[in-house]
């Protein structure tokens, strides 16, 4: 399927909200209870159920709103609509091929939802098996898309050095599935804060090496892990005239159950989302690339998500420019930071962003370092007409730089098309 300006698109970062049910069926015995369902009590009230906590699934339903109307969406921040009332295509692959040719989208590549988060969950045990259940739930859910919809694979949480084999073993997994052409972990030092150039996380970056899967680094914006959320205090409650609620432990996420009782006391999206996100996944590229995993697993392929792009080279230029200015600090390497990005790496842009054209036309970056990212069906996605709203942005550019940009970039990174 073309659009009328024959141009392919191809969606590098679309999301699943997790199917109601489905993921039971690919549980252990020992973990089914636990493993991510929503369950419907006599009253008809939905409950997400998942690692031994039971909260309000009508909280979830907001992020299944992309195309909703106005009232809907309402309903669904009030927390007044059931998970199941959120768009079908969220979860059901016939019904999203439809919404992807209402879009003139050719192919996506689709992350989760909620198991964004997995990393943080301090039961490795049990994390593991939720990763191996959405994998393989995911795995079939996209023998349904006709061989337009590919998945990125969740990875166990790695709090203690001896956990990162864990996600190397996964990597290695997930590369054996049909459909399954990434995996994705946070942007977060999750190893006692150790920055991602420290030697604890070499087997990561050699099982991407080995299996020629590319790496996604997908933001998430609980401080439940190390990182910018936590570290600047972002998610810490504020009152309504901008000061700290008293007495509250800034380290601690609120619960479901709290947050439904006194949401005043939730933190920030705007916050949370627009400082953390951009920060940690730039503290990502910098250790990546200056602090010399590129250097060292030239065949790892890095993607980042969700933070925007339009910073991405002034961010490259100070790295190049500090790498000639404290040379003695990087001996180890033989490229400069951003040849090392042009090299191995790719930056996933919004439809919509001012910059996109001028990083498209940097030397630093280049058309053929940039995918773009639907984030449907999230609240934020434009539906329809996500892609009349990328031609836009992209308006200026060669037919050669547009096609790498809605398509081609995507084809390189991913494997497919």
């Amino acid at each position: 399927m073309s659009t009328n300006n024959g141009l392919r698109y191809i969606d590098s970062d679309g999301h699943i909200l997790e199917h109601p049910t489905a993921m039971l069926d690919y549980a252990p015995a020992k973990y089914r209870d636990r493993i991510w369902h929503i369950e419907t009590d006599e009253a008809g009230e939905e409950w997400l159920v998942y690692n031994n906590t039971r909260t309000p699934a009508n909280m979830l339903s907001a992020a299944g709103v992309a195309g909703a109307s106005d009232e809907d969406r309402a309903r669904a921040f009030r927390g007044e609509m059931r998970y199941t009332e959120t768009r079908p295509a969220a979860w059901n692959a016939k019904a999203r091929l439809a919404d992807m040719d209402a879009d003139h989208i050719d192919m996506a590549v689709l992350y989760p939802t909620m198991l964004l988060g997995l990393q943080s969950e301090l039961d490795v045990d049990f994390a593991e098996a939720q990763a191996r259940a959405y994998n393989d739930w995911c795995a079939d859910h996209l023998l349904e898309g006709e061989g337009r919809i590919f998945g990125a694979g969740a990875l166990p949480p790695m709090h203690q050095p001896e956990d990162v084999q864990r996600v190397a073993n996964e990597i290695r997994r997930v590369a054996g599935m049909k459909g399954m052409v990434a995996v994705f972990m946070r942007p977060n030092p999750a190893v006692d804060w150790r920055p991602f150039n420290d030697p604890v996380y070499d087997p990561i970056w050699q099982a991407a090496s080995e299996t020629g899967l590319p790496i996604g680094l997908h933001p998430f914006l609980a401080p439940d892990l190390p990182g910018a959320c936590r570290g600047l205090r972002l998610a810490r409650p504020r009152k309504p005239d901008g000061s700290y609620v008293d007495n509250f432990d800034p380290d601690r996420t609120l619960s479901a159950e709290e947050q439904m009782e006194h949401p005043e006391l939730r933190p920030s999206t705007l916050f949370t989302q627009a400082i953390a996100n951009p920060v940690d996944v730039m503290s990502a590229i910098t250790y990546l690339t200056a602090g010399g995993v590129c250097e060292r697993f030239p065949d790892a392929k890095f993607i980042f998500l969700e933070a925007n792009g339009g910073w991405l080279v002034p961010w490259l230029e100070r790295l190049d420019h500090h790498c000639r200015k404290f040379q003695w600090e990087v001996t180890n390497l033989s490229m400069l930071p951003s040849e090392y990005f042009r090299r191995q790496c790719w930056i996933s842009f919004d439809p919509d962003e001012a910059m996109l054209r001028t990083t498209a036309q940097s030397p630093l970056v280049g058309a053929d370092r940039i995918i773009w990212a639907s984030d449907y069906p999230h609240p934020d996605a434009k539906f329809p007409g996500v892609t009349e709203e990328l031609a836009e942005a992209l308006e200026g550019l060669t037919i050669e730089q547009k096609r790498a940009i809605t398509s081609e970039s995507a084809v390189a990174l991913y494997g497919i098309g």
